[in-house]
C-alpha cells in the first residue's frame, strides 16, 4: 500500500464522517449508538492512517537525508583528495624554492614548513616519498616490520630458556595437577638514534628550472638513506643499532676450515624452521655469489639457479639471492651470509624527516648541500626468523 491509496482511503473516510455529521445536524439531534461508534471507529482509522502515512514522511526524510550525507561526504572526499594534491604539489615547490634560496625571511602562505630541532622539517608529502623510496630500493628494508612512533618501543619477546625450559602441553586427568613449566619473556627495545646523510648538489643543476629538482634530491637523500639504513640493518654498531648483529648463537651456523661448502648452506637455511621460511632471501656480497655461482652440489648440479621472476640474479637452494655492498666476502671470522624473512626485523622511524639546505658551506664548489636528519633504530624481534653463517678456522 502507497501513500496515494492511503490518502484516498482517508478523503473516502472523511466523507463518511462528514455525512454522519451533516445528518444530525440537519435533524438538529445526537448521534445514536450505533451512529457514535461507527464516528469513532471511523475517526480512529483516520488517525491510524494520519500516523501511517506521517512514518512514511519521515522514513522518506531519512532517506534523503542520508543520501544528502552520502553525497556530501563523496563531495567533502573528493575536495579531500583535490586539497591533498594541491598540497603536494604546493609543498614540491615550496621545497625546490627553498633550495634555491628563493624562501629568506617570509614563507610561502599556508606551507608546512616548520622548525625543528636538527633543521627544517620537510612536509609529509616530501617526507613519505624519501622513506618510502629508501625503502623500495631495498628488499631488506621493504620487508622488515615498520614501526613510526617517537619515543622507546618495547616489543615483548618470547623463547625457551637458557635451561632449554619451555610451555608443555600434555593429557590430564581430574583432580591431577598440571605441572607449571614457562619459557622466557624478555623484550626488544627501539631507540630513537639520530641519523644525517649528506647529499651535495652542483648549482649549475639547481639553476636550471627545466630540471625536477625535488625528484632528484629524494632520490639523492634516499640513497644515501638506504645505504646506511640497509648497513646498519645487516652489520649493526655498538651501541647504537645492532640490527642482524643481534642473532643469536642459535641461529648461527659456524663453517670449518676456514671455507664455506654446500652442507654449510644447507645447515643455515634449516637454521629457519618451515614455518618461517616463506618470504625468505639470501643476503650477500658480490664475491660471495661469485662463488656461490660455481658451486655444485653432490650430483654435480649448479646450486646457483635462474631467478624465475627476474627480480634477483637468482636462486640459492630455492631462495632468492640479494646482493648488498654492505656486506662482508668471504673470510675467517666474516659473516658473508644471512639468511631468512627480514620481517623479523623491526625498523622504527620517527614520523619527521628534518632538512638543512647548506648553501654557504659548499659555496667554493659551487655547490649546495642537503642533509637530511631521522631517528630510527632497527633490532631482531623474532629470533627464529633469521640465522646467519660465520666462516670458522
Amino acid at each position: 500500500m502507497n501513500i496515494k491509496k492511503l490518502t484516498e482511503d482517508k478523503n473516502s473516510k472523511t466523507t463518511e464522517m462528514q455525512t454522519l455529521l451533516d445528518n444530525v445536524k440537519a435533524e438538529e439531534r445526537a448521534f445514536t449508538e450505533d451512529e457514535q461508534k461507527l464516528f469513532d471507529k471511523l475517526k480512529g482509522e483516520i488517525e491510524a492512517i494520519n500516523n501511517t502515512i506521517k512514518a512514511f514522511e519521515d522514513s522518506r526524510e531519512l532517506v534523503d537525508e542520508d543520501e544528502k550525507e552520502t553525497k556530501k561526504e563523496e563531495e567533502d572526499k573528493m575536495t579531500e583528495e583535490e586539497r591533498a594534491i594541491e598540497v603536494e604539489q604546493r609543498d614540491i615547490s615550496n621545497f625546490a624554492s627553498f633550495i634555491r634560496n628563493n624562501i629568506l625571511s617570509e614563507r610561502a602562505e599556508g606551507d608546512n614548513f616548520a622548525q625543528g630541532t636538527n633543521g627544517v622539517i620537510v612536509p609529509t608529502t616530501i617526507a613519505n616519498k624519501i622513506i618510502k623510496t629508501a625503502y623500495n630500493m631495498s628488499p631488506i628494508l621493504e620487508k622488515a616490520t615498520k614501526y613510526n612512533t617517537k619515543g622507546n618501543l618495547e616489543i615483548p619477546v618470547y623463547g625457551k630458556t637458557e635451561a632449554g625450559k619451555d610451555i608443555t602441553v600434555g593429557y590430564s586427568e581430574d583432580f591431577q595437577e598440571l605441572v607449571e613449566s614457562a619459557g622466557a619473556f624478555s623484550s626488544v627495545t627501539l631507540k630513537d638514534h639520530l641519523i644525517g646523510a649528506l647529499s651535495k648538489i652542483g648549482n649549475s643543476l639547481i639553476n636550471n628550472t627545466d630540471i625536477d629538482l625535488v625528484n632528484i634530491v629524494i632520490n639523492i637523500i634516499a640513497e644515501y638513506v638506504k645505504l646506511f639504513l640497509e648497513g646498519e640493518a645487516l652489520k649493526g654498531t655498538d651501541g647504537k643499532i645492532t640490527g642482524c648483529k643481534d642473532i643469536p648463537e642459535s641461529q648461527t651456523h659456524k663453517t670449518v676450515g676456514g671455507v664455506m661448502t654446500f652442507d654449510d648452506l644447507v645447515k643455515t637455511k634449516n637454521k629457519v624452521i618451515q614455518a618461517f621460511r616463506k618470504g625468505s632471501i639470501w643476503v650477500g656480497s658480490q664475491n660471495t655469489q661469485t662463488e656461490l655461482e660455481l658451486m655444485k652440489d653432490a650430483n654435480d648440479r649448479p646450486l646457483f639457479q635462474p631467478d624465475p621472476s627476474g627480480e634477483f640474479d637468482g636462486m640459492v637452494l630455492g631462495y632468492p639471492y640479494y646482493v648488498s655492498d654492505n656486506m662482508e666476502d668471504i673470510a675467517v671470522g666474516k659473516t658473508p651470509l644471512y639468511f631468512g624473512n627480514f620481517s623479523g626485523l623491526a625498523v622504527k622511524t620517527t614520523k619527521e624527516l628534518e632538512i638543512q639546505v647548506l648553501r654557504e658551506k659548499y659555496a667554493t664548489q659551487h655547490a649546495t648541500g642537503v642533509v637530511a636528519w631521522l631517528e630510527a633504530d632497527i633490532k631482531v624481534e623474532h629470533l627464529q626468523k633469521l640465522s646467519k653463517l660465520v666462516i670458522g678456522e
